[in-house]
């Protein structure tokens, strides 16, 4: 029995990289640079939420990043199993941001 593969394109997975590292920029910048405005209401929570994103960035750029390229080298190729968990990641970030949305911090209005 052989093995399926999956793809997905270069340019979208470093685009998600980037969009990933500047959400957890953002967030990082409201500890090391406290503001007025963007107070930290609930610190597990927010610190829940820089965890999720650290965990995705980190499968991202450290596992997926080293993967094959197809032969055009437009896309990388996947296992079953890196999908599953990048979806797994995924769903981890979006609650996360969920809940830290109900504290009052939102990474998509900022």
């Amino acid at each position: 029995m052989t093995k399926k593969s999956y793809a997905m394109k270069y340019d979208e997975l470093l685009r998600g990289i980037e969009i990933i590292g500047e959400d957890l920029d953002f967030l990082c910048s409201l500890s090391e640079n406290p503001s007025e405005e963007y107070k930290i209401p609930d610190a597990v929570e927010y610190s829940l939420a820089v965890i999720a994103l650290t965990n995705q960035l980190s499968f991202m750029s450290q596992e997926l990043a080293t993967n094959k390229l197809s032969e055009d080298g437009i896309h990388v190729i996947l296992t079953k199993e890196q999908v599953d968990t990048m979806n797994d990641l995924y769903e981890e970030v979006e609650e996360a941001l969920v809940r830290l949305r109900k504290c009052g911090i939102s990474i998509q209005i900022n």
